[in-house]
């Protein structure tokens, strides 16, 4: 190569560098700081503009939490389950939501076949509204995998919190799991 040819070169290099930087930096790169992602679960989310992402949940299936300085939480869990669909992990959850002290409110429709919970909790003034979802990870095994968000936010609250809450439903991440006792194929 000659000398003008590996000027430009590097000159393009640099310049596909600095390009790359703009991008990341004007938001169109993923926000770690803000993003989470499970290859295991098969499951992410980012959280909303002035919410902050939390790792540490204290449960083994609720994979992340969104916080709000306000005092709103929004979290993200998945699990397997034998529900054939969204309604039927909802019924199945009535009873532990009751023994908890939230009470139901009603449920209806929601996107991509899941079901929309609004519940509270009178004792504490909080108003949970969860999102259910149940897809097949394995339809030759007949693996499902419930996906369940939550918001638990003060009652006054839950107006400015939806908006939020339903912004991490629209940009919820779903993929195949990985699972940990697969092996790799190695390029068969």
């Amino acid at each position: 190569m000659h000398r003008g040819a590996r000027i430009l070169f590097v000159l393009g290099a640099a310049g596909a560098l600095l390009a790359a930087a703009a991008r990341w930096s004007s938001g169109a790169g993923q926000n770690k700081e803000r993003h989470f992602f499970s290859a295991r679960a098969g499951v992410g989310a980012e959280a909303p503009v002035g919410w902050t992402l939390s790792l540490h949940t204290g449960y083994g299936n609720v994979l992340c939490t969104f916080l709000h300085p306000g005092g709103s939480r929004i979290s993200l869990a998945a699990d397997r389950t034998a529900a054939k669909d969204a309604a039927a992990l909802v019924a199945e959850s009535r009873p532990g939501l009751a023994a908890q002290g939230i009470a139901f409110d009603h449920g209806s429709p929601a996107p991509r076949g899941g079901v929309m919970v609004d519940a509270r909790l009178t004792r504490r003034n909080q108003a949970i509204r969860q999102y259910y979802l149940v897809r097949d990870v394995d339809a030759a095994r007949g693996e499902r995998q419930a996906v369940i968000l939550t918001l638990s936010t003060p009652a006054g609250d839950l107006g400015a919190a939806s908006a939020p809450f339903d912004w991490v439903i629209a940009h919820l991440e779903l993929e195949a799991p990985v699972r940990p006792e697969a092996k790799p194929d190695a390029g068969r």
